[in-house]
């Protein structure tokens, strides 16, 4: 079956093997940081309710 393809059979299967390659690499990339974008924004919002939490006992003593 190998012996059969020609140089430009070669050329194209050499193209895709790097293409598949570069779009595993980027899809990685784009997974991981989408990850840590979503780890910042829980971290964030963990903070928000914490502060939210502590502040709201000082607001009710207010009144």
């Amino acid at each position: 079956m190998f012996s059969e393809w020609s140089a430009g059979d070669w050329i194209i299967l050499i193209v895709d093997i790097i293409a598949l390659y570069i779009i595993v690499r980027f899809l990685s990339w784009k997974v991981k940081h989408k990850l840590e974008e979503v780890e910042q924004r829980q971290k964030f919002e963990t903070r928000q309710r914490k502060l939210d939490r502590t502040n709201l006992p000082l607001a009710a003593e207010d009144e």
